[in-house]
Order: C-alpha cells, then structure tokens, then sequence
C-alpha cells in the first residue's frame, strides 16, 4: 500500500511537471517588413493635429492635451501595412459592424526607421500556437521560443523596459515601436488619406505629398452602407419587430432566388421566429421588397432566416 502511494505521487509530480511546461507561455516578435516602409495609422483628426506639429509624439502629457488617450506612455507605435492597424476594435467582425477607426496613415521609409524600432514581443500559450497554424498565419512564428531573454538580448531590450515591449494581444498588428519623447516627420515620408476633403485639408496643413488611398476610400463607402441598410429596414418594419430579428448582415455578391433570378445586393435577417416573421415579411413586401425563405423553414427549429433583395425595392 506504501508503494502505491509513492508511485501515485511521482506520477502526479510528472503530470504537474509536463502539464507546467505545456502551458509555459511561449514568445515571437515580428517576422519584418512586408515593403520598404514602416506605417503609422490614425484616424483623421489625430493626422490633422500631427501634420500641424510636424511630428510624431509619444508624450502622455502633450497627448492628453490633446484630447488623446495614449496606450502606450513614450512609446511611438509602427506597422507594417495599411492593413494591419484599421480600427482599435480587435477583431475583424467587429470592424466590419461598427466601421473603421484608423483611416489615414503615414508612410515613412524603413531606412529613416529601422535603426531607431524595435519589434513588439508577442507572448501565446499553446492553445494560441494551434489557431495561428490552422488560420494560415503559421509565418508569425518564425522567431517563436521559450526564452524570453533571449528575444531580449537580440533586440537589445531592458528588463526595464520590457513592459513597453511585451504584448498579449493583436499580433497581426505586426507592430513596432520607438521610446521617443517626439520624432520629426523625415521629408521622404508620405501621407495618405481617404476621401477628397480630408487631401485639401491635408494638402493646407503639411508640405509632404498627400494621396488618397482609394481602397481604404471605397472599404470606408460601403462600410457605411450598411447601416443605412439596417436603418431602412427598421423604419420599415418598425421599432418592436426590429428587435425580434438577432442580427442582419448585408451582402452585395450574387445569389439565386427560388424563382431562378439573381439578387446583387441582398440582405439576410438572421434567427426570426414564425410569428414575428409573419409581419415583417409583409411589410417589407408592401414597402417593395422582394423576401424569400429557404425551403424547411421553422421545421426543425423555432428560428429560421429571411432573405430581403434591395435590387428590387421600390421608392417609398
């Protein structure tokens, strides 16, 4: 019996042992540049107020006074495209509902930057390691390891400063960073905004050539879209039963209805229940709307979805 129990106990401190080095978190910093250029993104009111300055600035105190929260006190924040750093919303999801935050940026030649950065250290558990290989990005890992001095030593981090550097979330930022108190815009940068307002203004504000981002333009054009869409259709089936529906997403590919035509622009009205969807489809089709429901709806389930073709809608 004595035995038993000292060979359970050593098998539980070699379960503790392995469980602990599995959940060890594990570490990587950045995979590099995708072009030859470091970008900052913003959104159009903190552009303005930097192109006034001339700088960029890292200073907490100037910040606030500015009417700006600064994430990250003395640190000055890079990526590494436009695309990286759209909105402080985390998820993509999340963007795509409420629009972006960051619609502007500043290009600013890697040479000007690349001696003055360093790279985020971005800190995952395995679970983590998992997502990021089955989404695709397995290429953020390259530098991935146990040893967090290591990564230091490299990139010539202090223990001081390592909070500055050392992050939990949003590693498809891709993210740089400089401890600076201000750093000048150097003359080889570029400004790009997204719409013709924002470039005249801009263009009266900083002698760097300013351009209009036309993709940014026309993502930030139908992002706005769609709340247009949700508004028209709560006006026209009304406060009460807009709330009955859980959520509407629009979409602009092709889909084939029931009767063989193609709906362009489309919107579907997700987890309905029957009685509920009894008025709404009436009143969507007295308001013009063409609505179909897919074969077997509510058979199975109390909730089923409704699709609502705006190609057709008529003027009201």
């Amino acid at each position: 019996m004595q035995l038993l129990k000292q060979l359970l106990q050593k098998m539980n401190s070699e379960i503790a042992k392995v469980h602990a080095e599995i959940n060890k978190p594990l570490y990587f910093y950045s995979f590099g540049l995708e072009d030859d250029y470091f970008y900052h993104t913003t959104s159009w009111k903190r552009l303005k107020s930097i192109l006034k300055d001339g700088f960029l600035s890292g200073n907490p105190v100037y910040l606030e006074n500015k009417g700006i929260r600064q994430l990250h006190p003395n640190m000055i924040c890079f990526t590494t495209s436009k695309w990286r750093h759209l909105s402080n919303l985390p998820e993509p999801p999340m963007i795509f509902s409420f629009g972006i935050t960051h619609d502007c940026y500043i290009k600013i030649p890697k040479e000007e930057l690349i001696d003055k950065v360093k790279p985020v250290i971005y800190e995952v558990e395995i679970r983590e390691i998992e997502s990021i290989i089955d989404s695709g990005q397995y290429y953020y890992l390259t530098t991935l390891t146990h040893d967090l001095e290591s990564i230091m030593r490299k990139l010539g981090i202090s223990k001081e400063d390592l909070p500055n550097y050392l992050y939990r979330i949003w590693y498809v930022e891709n993210e740089f960073r400089m401890k600076a108190d201000r750093y000048p815009l150097p003359e080889g940068s570029q400004v790009y905004v997204s719409s013709y307002y924002q470039k005249r203004i801009a263009q009266k504000l900083t002698h760097l050539p300013v351009y209009i981002d036309r993709e940014i333009m026309e993502l930030k054009e139908k992002l706005a879209f769609r709340p247009r869409i949700w508004r028209r259709i709560k006006r026209i089936v009304g406060k009460d039963l807009y709330r009955k529906i859980r959520y509407i997403e629009v979409y602009d590919r092709p889909e084939e209805r029931p009767d063989g035509s193609i709906a362009t622009l489309w919107v579907r009205l997700y987890d309905v229940r029957f009685l509920d969807a009894i008025q709404i489809v009436k009143r969507l089709r007295k308001a013009g709307l063409r609505v179909w429901i897919p074969a077997y709806a509510w058979k199975y389930r109390p909730y089923a979805d409704l699709k609502v073709d705006f190609k057709w809608k008529s003027k009201c």
